[in-house]
């Protein structure tokens, strides 16, 4: 049994439906093939190292798959080739056998019962206790007097009160 991986490159503007009929295309012409799909899923939308018909990103997708049988790659190239939604692609013969990709879900921590049990003492006691004092209502106002201080006058004045004298 061999092993390979193509990974090719998709137009990054198709929306979500186009997308998904241009992997259904490439899959099921594997499949025609007899071909058996070990992995076929997307890496994401990239920047790409130079422009490709005027795109400077472009969404990567990996498909691994196994076969016995070696004629059918020649033919497999040429569909990519001609398929318009394929930017560029590659196809390389693997040694070993890929691992099965499987989607990393976001880790959601959970509430444990202690967590829940202390953020529900807290609420009890918030509610139970008198009112707190603010911090406006222990400070005590300051009052200071505030004197006038004549300022002297800055440049600008002084050049004004000559030209009146001068007048």
């Amino acid at each position: 049994m061999r092993y390979y991986e193509t990974l090719y490159i998709v137009n990054p503007n198709y929306e979500q439906e186009r997308f998904d009929s241009v992997l259904k295309t490439v899959g099921e012409y594997i499949e025609k093939e007899k071909v058996s799909i070990i992995n076929h899923y997307t890496w994401g939308k990239k920047r790409l190292a130079y422009p490709i018909q005027k795109h400077k990103y472009g969404t990567f997708i990996l498909l691994q798959f196994e076969s016995e049988k070696v004629d059918f790659l020649s033919e497999y190239e040429q569909f990519l080739r001609l398929n318009k939604a394929v930017l560029r692609h590659q196809t390389v013969r693997l040694d070993e056998k890929p691992e099965i990709h499987v989607e990393e879900e976001p880790v959601v921590e959970e509430e444990t019962t202690e967590t829940a049990e202390v953020e529900k003492l807290e609420a009890e006691t918030e509610v139970e206790s008198p009112a707190k004092e603010t911090p406006e209502d222990s400070v005590e106002p300051v009052t200071e007097e505030v004197k006038e201080v004549e300022a002297e006058p800055t440049a600008a004045e002084e050049v004004s009160e000559e030209k009146e004298e001068e007048e």
